[in-house]
């Protein structure tokens, strides 16, 4: 793998793993009953194939955010971060 595209890679887990964090203090904070330890947070499937297979590339993640899915206990639902990793949608489903 050449240093550029493992450099990309890095940042992209990043990424993935800041935002994804993001949206797991989002569903503590708008769920207080579920502890932080409960709370599953998963890329979206169909995203997280995109990025392995290279079709999704940093500069789209810096331009269109990421989609996780999350659960707790019996309730899910879906999370969306803008390209700065903010927050922008928590959907309880």
């Amino acid at each position: 793998m050449p240093a550029a595209q493992a450099d990309e890679d890095a940042k992209i887990n990043a990424r993935i793993e800041a935002w994804g964090r993001s949206c797991k203090n989002a569903v503590a904070a708008k769920y207080p009953k579920a502890a932080m330890a409960d709370i599953r947070i998963e890329l979206g499937a169909t995203l997280k194939q995109s990025i392995d297979a290279g079709e999704t590339t940093l500069k789209d993640i810096n331009k269109d955010g990421l989609s996780y899915n999350w659960s707790f206990k019996k309730s899910s639902g879906y999370c969306n971060t803008d390209g700065s990793g903010n927050v922008t949608e928590l959907v309880k489903q």
